[in-house]
C-alpha cells in the first residue's frame, strides 16, 4: 500500500521535561527541530520521547512502544542514541542508528554500540574514526556534531534513502 509521504519514527531518551529541574522546560530540542526539519521536506514524522537511564524506564517505554512500532504505522524507525536500539527490538521495519562519541563512555556502553550497530541497517556516526571501531558491515555515515540544520536535514535524507529505496 503506498503513502503519500514516508512515515518515520524518532526515537529519543534525550527530551526536556517540563519542571525536570535539568533541563528548562522552554529549551528547544535538536530531535524536535530534526523532526520539523524531516517534515518540511516531506516526511510524515513522529517522536517517541521516553525516560531512559533504568532498566525499569526501558521496560516501561519498549512495552509502550511494541504494539505501535509495524510495518503497517512505519516505515522507518531512527533511534537517536545507541541504547534507543533497545526499543526497536527485535526489529520490524528498517533501523537507522544514531551513535555518538564513544571514548568517553564506558565499557558496557561501548560493547552495546558495537551490538546494537549490528542490528541496525544504517549506521550515523559523528566521525570516521567512531564509525571504524563499530566493525559493522553496515553502511556508516558520518554526520559531523556542527552540521547546520539544512545540511543535517539533506544527510539524514540520504541515509534515509539507503534503507528505503522508495524516498528516491
Amino acid at each position: 500500500m503506498e503513502h503519500a509521504s514516508p512515515r518515520v519514527l524518532l526515537i529519543t531518551s534525550k527530551w526536556p521535561l517540563r519542571g525536570s529541574g535539568v533541563t528548562p522546560p522552554r529549551t528547544p530540542s535538536p530531535v524536535k527541530h530534526q523532526a520539523e526539519a524531516l517534515n518540511a521536506a516531506g516526511l510524515a514524522v513522529e517522536i517517541f520521547a521516553y525516560r531512559g537511564r533504568s532498566l525499569f524506564n526501558y521496560a516501561a517505554a519498549w512495552t509502550r512502544l511494541r504494539p505501535r512500532l509495524h510495518p503497517g504505522r512505519y516505515d522507518l524507525v531512527h533511534a537517536q542514541e545507541t541504547a534507543d536500539v533497545l526499543l526497536a527490538l527485535p526489529k520490524r521495519v528498517p533501523l537507522v542508528v544514531t551513535v555518538r562519541k564513544r571514548s568517553s563512555r564506558g565499557f558496557l556502553h561501548q560493547l552495546l554500540a558495537l551490538v546494537l550497530a549490528r542490528r541496525a541497517d544504517a549506521v550515523i556516526v559523528p566521525s570516521a574514526d567512531v564509525g571504524r571501531q563499530l566493525r559493522t558491515s553496515k553502511p556508516i555515515f558520518i554526520i559531523a556534531p556542527e552540521t547546520d540544520e539544512q545540511a543535517l536535514t539533506a544527510r539524514l535524507l540520504d541515509v534515509y534513502r539507503t534503507v528505503l529505496p522508495s524516498l528516491s
